[in-house]
């Protein structure tokens, strides 16, 4: 007698398939009714209640109660296309059983239901029914199943993984000579202000703000700040260096386009994508200004970085609790991938290298172009090309590293991982 595969203690030919919407872990009302004669009428999750009550080798069993019947359970188990549903009273592989079918139409009340929260193929150990990769709490608010912090990164099959594809790198310009010398007490500075870009409130996109400041007694330290410079400030230019004049200019034009637009309400297709397209020439155009910006924000000896929480805080004067110290580097940074074998799944860490050394990054200083090191966290590193900026900003939201257990790398992340390759380092151990 041949050995059947157990699911939650019963075999698999007890399991009713149902097929996932393609290149999605969704199930549609239309799919449902179409493997079944049952009905549930106008108001089908009224009359059953239903809860959450483990999920263990990657089974989510549910209490479920029809209205005056015994309580029963159904067994649900997300493949890759399909879900597989059982009970503990009739369905099986040929026949969907009235309460699963309840129980499945109760969940589909808006006539899908996305089952990708509870896709987590090659996580449990077969023998223990542990998982290295998620914490699984069951409690009488149901089940709620999360990544372990070390696994933030885990990829699963069909999960987004960023293209890389074309990557142009920008020409730089040359390091000047010297650095400019303060005339008295009182100077201008240069900021680098960044904020998240992902979040909604007064978005923008990094861009530099010159300010004007006085100097302690030693001329290397800020005593106060006084005021941001705007294009439109009252500010005798005859005090300024030529490189101050030039790298001005640059700031102004970057403040004028680092406003992030986004799609508001009622917005068609359309208009969606003009936005969208609005955006990425904003974005551009800020990494080329940068890129000529930098050999001269080199020369100046008082520059810092603020995260800004939005357009509307920068405001007449800076704070001087919220300035850090900066130094900008000439320095090119490359792109290091490192693929390690870590023995039941692969780990891809993104790093980078200057002057050859690898360094790992700062997560807590990430600026779209510029980026930093956890061992110098105050020295910012403009990156070469646009996409170096996408691809750092990927894996920055996910601890710099991605884990892929070996059960699908080859079929469902192998194809990433060559295409990395055409374009960046890639060690592998």
């Amino acid at each position: 007698m041949t050995n059947q595969v157990m699911v939650a203690g019963k075999p698999i030919s007890q399991f009713y398939k149902l097929p996932f919407e393609k290149n999605t872990r969704i199930l549609r009302l239309n799919v449902l009714e179409s493997n079944t004669e049952h009905r549930a009428g106008n108001r089908p999750y009224y009359l059953v209640k239903r809860k959450p009550i483990s999920f263990k080798k990657g089974v989510l069993t549910i209490r479920v109660k029809l209205e005056n019947e015994p309580l029963v359970k159904v067994y649900l188990k997300v493949e890759y296309d399909h879900l597989l549903v059982s009970c503990s009273v009739d369905t099986d592989e040929s026949y969907l059983g009235r309460y699963a079918y309840r129980t499945l139409r109760a969940m589909l009340w808006n006539e899908f239901h996305d089952f990708d929260e509870y896709y987590w193929p090659e996580c449990f150990n077969e023998v223990t029914g542990r998982s290295k990769y998620l914490d699984v709490i069951c409690d009488r608010y149901g089940v709620d199943i999360k990544l372990k912090k070390m696994f933030k990164g885990f990829f699963r099959p069909n999960d987004y993984f960023l293209d890389v594809l074309e990557r142009s790198v920008l020409k730089r310009g040359e390091a000047l000579n010297g650095l400019t010398k303060l005339k008295n007490e009182n100077g201008i500075g240069y900021c680098l202000a960044n904020t998240d870009s992902l979040r909604f409130h007064s978005n923008h996109y990094p861009f530099l703000i010159p300010y004007t400041f006085s100097t302690n007694a030693d001329n290397r330290t800020v005593k106060s700040y006084k005021s941001f410079l705007f294009e439109n400030n009252d500010f005798h230019e005859s005090d300024l260096t030529s490189n101050q004049l030039n790298l001005n200019k640059i700031c102004y034009q970057m403040k004028k386009i680092a406003k992030i637009q986004f799609v508001e309400y009622g917005d068609n297709e359309e208009r969606s994508d003009e936005i969208a397209s609005m955006n990425l020439d904003k974005k551009r155009k800020i990494f080329e200004l940068f890129n000529k910006a930098l050999p001269m924000l080199t020369q100046e000896p008082f520059t810092h970085y603020l995260f800004t929480y939005g357009m509307r805080n920068i405001q007449k004067r800076p704070m001087k609790m919220c300035m850090q110290v900066a130094t900008f580097s000439m320095d090119i940074p490359s792109l290091s991938f490192l693929l390690t074998d870590k023995g039941d799944y692969y780990e891809l860490k993104l790093r980078f290298r200057v002057n050859g050394k690898a360094l790992l990054f700062c997560e807590d200083q990430i600026a779209r172009f510029f980026i930093c090191s956890s061992s110098k966290p105050n020295v910012w590193y403009l990156l070469e090309s646009e996409m170096d900026s996408e691809v750092v900003l990927f894996f920055s939201e996910k601890n710099f590293r991605i884990q892929v257990p070996k059960g699908y790398y080859k079929e469902h992340f192998e194809a990433y991982v060559d295409e990395i390759r055409k374009h960046y380092e890639l060690e592998v151990k």
